[in-house]
């Protein structure tokens, strides 16, 4: 029996290092954790609520409690609210939120709402819309990827590999899965990964560059930070 697309993707996820680990265009390592399923607002409001939280993995703390706000003109664009449906648009939008900064990281509790409308959908196209990256943009997404998803969070294992031709994250980025295992292969050929079918490993040259992906998730943190601490006065 042929599995399902949702089936395919969960058994792809569930061999890295962690399931609910993914990565921002800012460069920024985080997991998502979300209380399904949707439900009514309650409050007589026209959309459907989802609580959860998503973590900084950099042993900080530092984390979003989030209530994700789902309308009703959107839900009209989805199968359903069950999660092999939703889930993709809930992940990309709080990666887009976050990369916008329009979610604030903290070691307190502070219930965040996450909207997701009309305006994360292309009615023209029929496709959902978080992000539109270029090439550059991948190729250093990738290498992030790799280095925090599969090596870091294996615990520096060398040998741990990550999910590249993840559904979610081409749809994130406005691009295909098929595009991101291109990538992934140039890179392989630049040495910069090693790549069995769709999943990508650490190598050496990549490792060596632990500075740069660190520097690029502190400052993104700190540009995270210095925003919502300029609008706080």
């Amino acid at each position: 029996m042929s599995l399902s697309l949702s089936e395919v993707m969960h058994t792809q996820r569930s061999q890295n290092p962690d399931p609910d680990a993914y990565l921002t265009l800012a460069g920024l390592p985080v997991t998502i954790q979300m209380q399904w399923p949707f439900h009514g607002s309650g409050s007589g409001g026209d959309f459907y609520l989802l609580h959860g939280t998503m973590t900084l993995q950099d042993g900080s703390g530092l984390h979003a409690d989030v209530a994700v706000q789902l309308s009703q003109t959107f839900k009209e664009q989805l199968p359903s609210l069950e999660r092999q449906d939703s889930e993709t648009a809930v992940v990309n939008a709080l990666r887009k939120e976050l990369d916008r900064k329009q979610l604030e990281l903290l070691k307190s509790g502070k219930k965040q709402p996450v909207p997701i409308s009309s305006r994360h959908y292309n009615i023209k196209n029929h496709k959902l819309v978080f992000a539109k990256a270029d090439d550059a943009q991948i190729r250093e997404f990738m290498q992030a990827k790799v280095f925090w998803l599969a090596f870091k969070l294996s615990g520096e294992k060398q040998e741990a590999g990550v999910w590249v031709g993840d559904v979610y994250d081409a749809d994130y980025m406005g691009t295909t899965a098929e595009h991101l295992l291109e990538i992934a292969k140039a890179l392989a050929n630049e040495g910069l990964l090693k790549l069995e079918g769709e999943f990508a490993r650490a190598t050496d040259p990549l490792i060596a560059q632990s500075g740069r992906f660190e520097k690029s998730m502190q400052m993104a943190l700190e540009a995270l930070h210095a925003k919502h601490a300029f609008e706080r006065g």
